[in-house]
């Protein structure tokens, strides 16, 4: 039995999985071992609006409250005279009426050049580090409001959707007595609710991350895919079949939890998740998107014999078992192959769907982001 249907058609997302590579792990307690690869050439010079947010001016309406630096961003504005404006030879280059060029080392000529290159550079450091400034102190609200049950029922309810990433039912929360809030929460909610409230949540959170908005938005969402519907065009390339062909993260409904897997668009029904021992196919589930950019996402490596213990690092939001343990998104090889799939905390393995049925794979990768301040 097979889990594959033929050759992508046209239309597919095309981001080579092969780039989306870089791997972070650092040398900690309880075994944890790896090494860091550095970011593909193409991703140095990473930027735009796929950061998630448009630039907007900061205003938080509470003039008593003031964000922090961002991490991630000088001190100080760049210097103009490192921009495209800057000639070694001290020349300016303009334009004759004919459309000829011509040079000149008039002061004046210089002092103009550089006074528009500084405006533009100093107008476009403050936008980006007002907009960051901006997310950072959503980040700090968000993150107080989810520890309110009330709004992770409305969360559920598809009443609440959150703007920043890490936080909210479908992420694992460090202090322990927060995620024992969740747990609790979702066996009780997941026990007395079933598949149409998850779609009617799902289907509420991609219609907000879809819409035109200058306001703050997750880096990474998951957006629904309904039945016969195409993979969204910013899904967020996660794995591959041995053939190359793309795999991205996918969750779904199933049995009173939210279970992942992966989905493609060359499965059977889109996507199938592993449950049980068996692989699932499922033609409607959700599909993690956002930039294949390395500066905001690693990867946690565990290799056999170390367990997916989640110290000072914040995994990208998953799922939850019907019992309301948090499910990671996790990925590993197989017959040449790197698929998506789920791990729990404390595995030693990640669960992959495969030929119908569901194998554990060692070693394993854990996703998460690269910062708790960029979510």
């Amino acid at each position: 039995m097979t889990h594959t249907s033929g050759a992508e058609p046209s239309g597919t997302p095309r981001n080579n999985p092969r780039l989306w590579s870089w791997v972070h792990n650092e040398q900690g307690q309880n075994g944890q071992h790896g090494q860091q690869s550095l970011p593909p050439p193409s991703y140095q010079s990473f930027a735009g609006p796929s950061n998630g947010y448009s630039p907007t001016p900061f205003s938080s309406g509470q003039p008593d409250l003031v964000a922090p630096v961002p991490l991630g961003f000088p001190q100080k504005a760049p210097s103009p005279e490192s921009g495209r404006d800057s000639s070694s030879s001290g020349e300016t280059v303009t334009a004759n009426k004919d459309g000829h060029s011509k040079s000149s080392s008039s002061n004046s000529s210089l002092s103009k050049s550089r006074g528009s290159g500084s405006n533009r550079w100093d107008s476009e450091f403050f936008v980006n580090k007002a907009s960051e400034s901006l997310r950072y102190l959503t980040l700090r609200q968000e993150e107080h409001k989810a520890t309110n049950k009330d709004e992770l029922k409305d969360e559920l309810k598809g009443k609440r959707v959150w703007r920043v990433g890490g936080v909210g039912m479908w992420s694992y929360s460090l202090d322990e007595g927060e995620e024992g809030g969740k747990r609790e929460l979702w066996r009780d909610w997941g026990g007395r609710h079933g598949k149409d409230e998850w779609i009617n949540a799902a289907k509420e959170r991609t219609e907000f991350y879809e819409r035109e908005s200058r306001g703050v938005k997750p880096l990474f969402r998951w957006k629904l895919v309904n039945r016969g519907g195409h993979m969204p065009y910013d899904a967020l390339p996660i794995g591959h079949e041995d053939n190359g062909q793309v795999l991205y993260a996918a969750r779904a409904w199933w049995e009173h939890g939210l279970h992942l897997g992966k989905a493609g668009a060359h499965l059977v029904n889109g996507a199938s998740i592993s449950y049980a021992g068996d692989e699932l196919t499922l033609d409607i589930y959700e599909v993690l998107c956002g930039p294949a950019d390395p500066t905001l996402l690693k990867w946690m490596t565990f290799r056999h014999g170390e367990r997916s213990l989640v110290q000072g690092w914040q995994p990208v939001e998953g799922g939850r078992e019907s019992n309301g343990s948090a499910i990671l998104l996790a990925k590993g090889e197989y017959e040449n192959g790197d698929h998506p799939g789920k791990c729990l905390i404390n595995d030693d393995h990640a669960c992959v769907g495969w030929g119908g049925g569901e194998v554990w794979v060692r070693p394993f990768q854990v996703l998460a982001y690269s910062t708790t301040n960029r979510r």
